[in-house]
Order: structure tokens, then sequence, then C-alpha cells
């Protein structure tokens, strides 16, 4: 675990370096096909991060069946299942982008940062979770930390796409965007039909 530790902390300096335009930041990424293989790992770093997703969504749900439908909650093999999605969709979707886009290289790279920054960003939601679970933050603060939250991530996954593939701006918010519009139309899709 000391190894995988150490990885997660030089990809999160390496993520900060990269939002914040900073040369050389690609230095702290291994792109290899062994370091893509590796960034996986992220998944077990992030586990923590996502039961407290779970257990923060769950108790808000439960707290407030005035707004949300107790059935909302989130079971375990439901739980299961939205981790092994997240993990698990982003690969093939990127490698289809990148062949439509005509890219010979960079695949490894973009699947390699992007697992890192999946991670961190799965702290960052649990630590939002949490703070309203605690009662610190009210219901007005967590949907704004929420709604920030998603307007970060759209720009953490459009500045991963720009770094790791080379793209232009444009270009690159559009293939950052293909993955995550198969995952809302995946996640939504089953909701709805869940629900009837």
């Amino acid at each position: 675990m000391t190894g995988l530790a150490e990885r997660f902390r030089h990809a999160t300096a390496g993520l900060y370096a990269m939002m914040a335009f900073k040369p050389g930041w690609r230095a702290r990424f291994d792109v290899s096909f062994d370091g893509m293989i590796a960034s996986f790992g992220g998944a077990l770093i992030a586990l923590p991060a996502f039961a407290l997703i779970v257990l923060g969504s769950n108790h808000f749900i439960a707290a407030h069946p005035d707004i949300v439908d107790p059935t909302a909650q989130v079971g375990l093999w439901g739980a299961a299942g939205q981790y092994a999605r997240i993990w698990l969709l982003f690969p093939p979707v990127a490698l289809l982008v990148c062949l439509v886009l005509g890219l010979k290289t960079g695949l490894a790279a973009w699947i390699t940062v992007h697992n890192w920054a999946v991670a961190v960003l799965l702290w960052i939601q649990a630590l939002i979770w949490m703070l309203h679970a605690a009662g610190i933050i009210g219901l007005e603060m967590l949907s704004f930390l929420l709604a920030l939250y998603q307007v970060l991530r759209l720009v953490v996954h459009w500045r991963v796409a720009m770094g790791a593939l080379g793209l232009h701006w444009g270009i690159a918010a559009g293939a950052a965007c293909i993955p995550l519009i198969v995952d809302a139309i995946l996640v939504y899709g089953l909701t709805a039909g869940a629900g009837g």
C-alpha cells in the first residue's frame, strides 16, 4: 500500500500542476502501459471516499424524505455497480474517442491521468457529503458545494483530455464530454428502467 499511496501523492501533485498549467506536470505521471494499469490502483485509494459518499447521500435521503424519495437510497449491490461503472466505463469509451479523432498515441496517458483525477475528485466529493452529515453545513451550502463540484469535475475532465491528449481546448472539451455523456445516459437509463 505504501507504493500505491506514494503514486497517489505523486499523481495528486501532478494534477495540481496540470490544473495550474505549470510546466513539467506530465513528469509526475507514468503513462506507460504499466503505469496505466497501476493507475487503476486509484480505485483502491478512492474506495473509502466512495463509501463515505454513499453513506453521506443515504444519510441525506433518510433525513429529507420530503425532498428525495426514500427508495433512492443505494444498497451494497447498487453501490458496487456504481463503483465498477466509475472505473470500467471510461477506458472503452476513451478508446472509441481516440479512434474517432484518429489519435495514434495518448490513450494510455489519458486513462492514467483520468484515473488519478477520478480518485482525487471522489475524495473532494466525500468531504462535501461528510461536512453535511456532520452538521457543519446545511442544505443550501450542500446544494451549492455539490453544484460547484460538478463544475470542477467538468473543468478537470476537460483539462485532463487537453493535457493528456495534447488537443486544442475546444476539441479537448468535446473529447472530455463524450465519456461523461455516455456515463449520464447509462446512469439515467438504468434509473429510468428500474423505475418503470
